[in-house]
């Protein structure tokens, strides 16, 4: 793993308009996930999981803020350099893997299909083709058509075909959401190995538990911002961001009985965070 990042956010706004409303959906949001890092982005509903990954595929401009994926200024691309971002740096898995294949075509025609979009030689297509579907295990469904195969082995046909191009970075929103409990450990085994072949940065969105033990790093992001970071070595950390805030977690802000203001001083070596005493004027 690189100290490069394949991936930075600074200060990453979105806004939408849903009728006549403005909604914020990512709030500031620093990120950096460094070149061939396995990272899983976790969050509640409405948190801005989704408009991350919308921003980083390039479907979605950033309102404000800085999105730069393989080198690339997101906000700086016209739509010509989107399409072939999308088509060279970028490989997206979508939750429901069959919006990734064509239903009429095999295994092997759906692997080979970005590349055919990219112009690549039949001999490079079909060389590709066959050696994604080994790596996935899926050599003995080559000819098979998507509806052909098991749930589990849709997501990993869906996992080849996002990877055909050699992207730098692999984005995945749910990948194992449908999935059970054994096809979701298969699906995120062929993550890491996959990582382990080729150094491909894989940023994924999920809501599966198990997904920590496969990952480099769980990145929570509450209110569209990042709030904490945890790793197998080091547990869950808060993450301080550029303009000094902190998101601490709710059951500490609970268990600490902390308001709308706080005391923050400086104790030797560390910083307390402490409820403010209300002061009150004196009773005239």
């Amino acid at each position: 793993m690189s100290a490069t990042p394949a991936v930075e956010c600074r200060g990453l706004v979105h806004i939408y308009r849903a009728a006549d409303l403005e909604v914020v959906t990512l709030q500031g949001l620093d990120m950096t996930v460094g070149t061939g890092e396995l990272v899983a982005v976790v969050g509640a509903s409405g948190s801005g999981k989704t408009t991350l990954m919308n921003v980083l595929a390039a479907v979605q401009r950033p309102s404000a803020g800085q999105a730069t994926v393989g080198g690339r200024d997101l906000g700086a691309l016209d739509e010509r350099a989107r399409d072939r971002y999308r088509r060279e740096v970028v490989g997206y898995v979508w939750q429901e893997a069959s919006l990734n294949l064509v239903p009429q075509l095999s295994a092997e025609e759906n692997v080979q299909l970005p590349l055919l979009a990219s112009h690549r030689p039949w001999a490079d297509r079909r060389a590709r083709a066959a050696e994604l579907l080994r790596a996935f295990g899926l050599s003995h469904a080559r000819r098979r058509r998507p509806a052909a195969l098991s749930g589990g082995e849709q997501q990993l046909l869906a996992l080849a075909t996002a990877l055909a191009n050699w992207p730098r970075v692999l984005l995945a929103d749910e990948p194992t959401a449908e999935l059970n409990g054994d096809s979701a450990a298969h699906v995120l085994q062929h993550l890491r190995d996959q990582r382990r072949r080729e150094g491909t940065t894989v940023l994924m969105v999920t809501h599966d538990r198990a997904a920590g033990r496969y990952v480099d790093r769980v990145l929570r992001i509450r209110d569209g911002r990042t709030s904490t970071e945890a790793r197998a070595e080091t547990g869950e950390l808060v993450i301080l961001d550029r303009t000094g805030r902190l998101q601490l977690p709710r059951h500490l802000i609970d268990e600490a009985g902390l308001g709308d203001l706080v005391r923050v001083r400086r104790e030797e070596s560390r910083l307390v965070v402490e409820p403010a005493l209300e002061e009150r004027p004196e009773d005239g």
